[in-house]
Parts: structure tokens; sequence; C-alpha cells
């Protein structure tokens, strides 16, 4: 079993380093970033829905987590690195673990008074030791202060910031699959229950506390010796609202929802930097908001015509909008578009959250499982019949016909891990 895992990571290593050397021929070296940066974000998202979205606690305090790995791995590599007769490779492989050990133990620090907290004291507190960090941070000259931490050796790469992405995904996938994982699935559904049943609740939320914690210093570790500048304003409280919106729009609970959000809203961030990005954004944010209200307005629609000139009077509308605005307002839009980015970014995400509450993929991972049952409800939904014409035995018929054995009755998207 350990031989064929080594195999598996050996060869995905091989991957990476072959992926490594022909990126740079094929994108140019700003999409490259783009990439790199979004892989950081992978980390940070699915580290943290391992309190938001499996335990059910409030963290926002992770850019705090991540300062803490980022400047005990730029201290290590800038002070003690040249001094080690070792190559790069070994002294950041040091510097991560470093990173991960001293995040870990400052998310002990703050999880062990903090996590008899729920809800939004707990998010309190957490705010607050994020800000303490950053401000002691930049009280100390040693490593920057206010000005930051420059000239740090650029040690991290795609496969280094790649490799981590996906050992972060495994642990936090293999932790929510094991025993470990249900209890703080229990804590996360009812926590009294969870208690009542004999389950450590402080002990379960505070050792994912120290688990997210440490991926989040790994993460800065990463961030740090990629940009080679640890800077105080890189870690503020604004960075662990960015993170927690990767969590809830991509789905508390969904590890793949999680990632596909963090690249997706990192890819987003750059497109809105062109005025023709930002329309044609405009337009898939529409075309987006067409497919996850369909569903809800399905049934208007098949019964008149007029169920489908109501459903789409506002994509009409929406669409009519940015082509009028865009066309008019094409000198303004231009000058403004630095200042407007993050208003529009805003406004999509409202968007999305207000047609989407629970989360891209909610609390399902995108898999084979969840496809086959998707088809399976739109066999079902076909074989009802049409509900104005009264047909019920060939309704119930069709609904007994779409299930399999063993299937629930009542299945459909929002599955859980």
């Amino acid at each position: 079993m350990w031989i064929g895992r080594l195999l598996i990571a050996g060869i995905g290593l091989g991957i990476l380093q072959g992926l490594q050397m022909l990126l740079p021929h094929w994108l140019n070296p700003y999409y490259l970033d783009i990439i790199n940066l979004a892989g950081i974000n992978i980390i940070l998202a699915v580290s943290l829905n391992l309190i938001n979205g499996i335990t059910g606690q409030f963290s926002l305090g992770h850019a705090g987590f991540m300062a803490v790995g980022a400047y005990s791995a730029a201290c290590f590599t800038y002070y003690a690195g040249p001094r080690l007769i070792l190559a790069n490779g070994p002294v950041f492989a040091i510097a991560l673990v470093i990173a991960a050990i001293a995040a870990g133990i400052a998310g002990l620090i703050v999880g062990l008074p903090s996590l008899r907290l729920r809800g939004d004291y707990l998010a309190i507190v957490t705010l607050g030791f994020g800000q303490i960090i950053v401000s002691l941070i930049r009280t100390i000259n040693e490593i920057g202060g206010a000005s930051g931490f420059s000239n740090l050796p650029q040690m991290s790469s795609f496969v280094w910031i790649y490799s981590g992405a996906i050992l972060c995904i495994l642990t936090v996938r293999n932790l929510a699959d094991s025993n470990l994982g249900r209890s703080m699935r229990a804590v996360r559904d009812d926590e009294v229950a969870a208690e009542a049943m004999g389950i450590n609740t402080t002990g379960i939320k505070v050792l994912a506390f120290v688990i997210s914690s440490m991926w989040a210093g790994v993460a800065g570790a990463l961030q740090v010796h990629y940009l080679q500048l640890a800077h105080p304003n890189d870690f503020t409280f604004v960075r662990s609202i960015e993170v927690v919106v990767m969590v809830v729009l991509g789905g508390l609970g969904s590890i793949t929802g999680v990632t596909l959000s963090a690249v997706s809203l990192k890819i987003l961030e750059e497109i809105l930097r062109t005025l023709s990005g930002a329309f044609w954004v405009g337009l898939g944010v529409v075309a987006l908001s067409m497919a996850l209200s369909f569903s809800r307005y399905r049934s208007a629609m098949r019964a008149s015509v007029v169920g489908w000139l109501l459903w789409l009077r506002w994509p009409v509308l929406a669409t009519l909008a940015i082509f009028l605005l865009f066309h008019y307002g094409q000198s303004w839009l231009q000058q403004n578009i630095s200042a407007l980015r993050y208003v529009i970014y805003s406004l999509i995400l409202i968007v999305l959250m207000l047609l989407r509450p629970q989360g891209l993929l909610g609390r399902s991972e995108l898999s084979w499982n969840l496809l086959r049952r998707r088809q399976i409800a739109s066999a079902k939904e076909s074989s009802t019949g049409d509900p104005n014409t009264g047909d019920v035995s060939q309704g119930r018929a069709g609904s007994v016909a779409a299930h399999e054995p063993g299937e629930p009755a009542d299945e459909g998207i929002e599955g859980t891990l």
C-alpha cells in the first residue's frame, strides 16, 4: 500500500515538475503569477473549511495564523538559511515545517481559551487575535516593521505551491472521512447532542483549529517566499474576510467547492482590472444567474408562456443595462475601472449569494456520484408528468421508477461529505 502511494506521489511530483518547466513557455509571467497565487488561495480556503465548514465554527483570524507562519519562515530563511550548508530545497522544506509548527502553536494558544465560545463571540476573538499579530509585526524592526520584510529569497515555486495545495486537500479530505471527521460534523450539526453522546467538543474544535492554523502558516510561508516580501498589510482582517468569502461561496463543508471558489475568485479579481473583462464578466454573471434560477422557476415556465416571460424579464433587463452602460459610459468606466473593480466584485458576490445562499456546491463534493444523482433526479422529474394535468398515478410511478435500490427517496444535489 505504501509503495503504491509513494509511486503515485512520485508520478504527481514529476507531472508538477514538468508543468513548472513548460508553463513559462506557454504563459507570460503575469498569468503564471495568477496561477501560483490561486494555489495559495486553495490552501487557505481548504484549511479554513475545516473550521468553518466541517466543524461548524466561525473564525476570522486566518490571516493572523498566516502571518505567524510567513514571518517565522522568513526569519529562518533570511537569518539562518545562508549559514546552513544546504541547498535551497531542504532549507525551504525546514522553513515550511517551522511555519506550520509556529502557526499551530499560535492556533493552540488562541484555541484553548476561546473555542469554548460559539458563533459571533468566537469570530470576534479570532478577529482580535489577527489584529494583535499585525500590530506586533509593525513594531518589530528586525523583521521590517511597518515597511515590510523585503529581500527574501525566492524559494517558492509552482511545484512547492501545488504540492502543498494537493497535500492540504488530501489531508482535509481524509480527515473529514475519518471517525474524527464524523465527530467534527457532529459538533457542527448539534454541539449539545454531540457532547451528550460523549464527544469531547472542545478538544475536537481545538484540534481542527490547530490543523487549520498549521496549513494557514504554510500558505503564508509559500506566499512571502514567492513574492519575496512579507508586508503587514497582506495579513489584515480583510485577507481573512477574503478567505471566508471563498469558503462560503464554494459551500460550507465542500472541499471541491471551496477549491473551485478560491481559483475562480482570484481569476475574477484579475479579469475585472480591464474594461473588456468587466463587460464579459457581467454577461457571464447574467448567464450564471439564469442557470441558478432555472430550477426555481421551472414549474411556472413549463405551465405557460407567461411563466417564461416572467422568468426572462430580469435577465433581459440586466443584459440591456450592461450594454447601455458600456456603450454610453465607456470613457467614464475606463477612467474609474480601478476604483469600481471591487464594487463590481462585491456586487457579483451579492448576486451569487442571493441566488445560491448555500454556496456553489452546498455540502456536496464534485464527483461522478453527484452527477449520477443529478441524472436520477432529472429522470424522476421528467417521468412525473405535468403537475397541471392531475395525472397523479403517472407521477408516482415515475417517482418510484426513477430510484434505484438503496437510493434515498428525496436525495438531490445537497449531499453530505
